[in-house]
């Protein structure tokens, strides 16, 4: 390797592949399909589909990947953007479950949830652990919907066929605070599990963003 690759460097290399081959793999599809797979809609005088994501939508090229904030006309950062082609090409219209199942039992999940405990629980547990009455109650800005599990709980729709719960235990003299991510049993219909991996954190980090100083 060339002394001067470092890690940065390699892995913007990766990004790179990784969206050259979301666009190809994309281009290569009929829109019809694809709205009919992921429940979007065409926009075909732009031959772009318009992407739901958290509160804000995106207009994405078929033929070049560019995915274009509709609210501010910014490109969306280079992770999500491949999320969402990643969205658009993985979706094959299975209906959701309303079952519900953790990282580790997706596909692959097992082997790499050590670094999806650093991507997401424990930043979901440095900024929420404490108090996830304001995660809940930030959530529902994002339309997010309360649920019964644990002691607080809410599920976000990223994507229109993707769910993900944010479940937290408040603590008590004997033992801290802690937390999991669900997700519908039909997620890998929708995403690679290498994307559920990021995705809770994208999330995350958005609400702590937001959160008063």
């Amino acid at each position: 390797m060339d002394k001067k690759e470092g890690p940065g460097k390699r892995e913007k290399f990766n990004l790179g592949v990784t969206l050259e081959k979301g666009i190809r793999d994309l281009s290569g599809l009929e829109p019809r399909d694809v709205c009919l797979n992921s429940s979007v809609l065409f926009n075909r005088e732009k031959e772009s589909y318009v992407v739901p994501y958290l509160n804000r939508k995106y207009l994405v090229n078929h033929k070049t990947g560019t995915a274009i904030n509709l609210e501010d006309d910014q490109k969306a950062p280079l992770h999500l953007q491949i999320m969402i082609l990643h969205y658009l090409v993985t979706a094959d219209g299975s209906p959701l479950t309303g079952e519900w199942i953790t990282f580790k039992e997706l596909p692959g999940g097992q082997i790499y949830v050590e670094p999806y405990q650093g991507r997401a629980i424990k930043p979901l547990l440095k900024h929420f652990g404490n108090n996830p009455e304001q995660f809940r109650e930030m959530a529902l800005g994002l339309s997010g919907q309360v649920e019964s599990f644990g002691d607080v709980s809410v599920v976000l729709r990223p994507f229109p066929k993707v769910l993900v719960g944010f479940v937290f235990w408040k603590g008590d003299e004997e033992f801290p605070p802690s937390a999991n991510i669900i997700y519908d049993a039909a997620a890998p219909h929708y995403l690679p599990t290498e994307d559920y991996a990021l995705l809770p954190g994208l999330i995350i980090w958005e609400l702590a963003a937001q959160k008063p100083r």
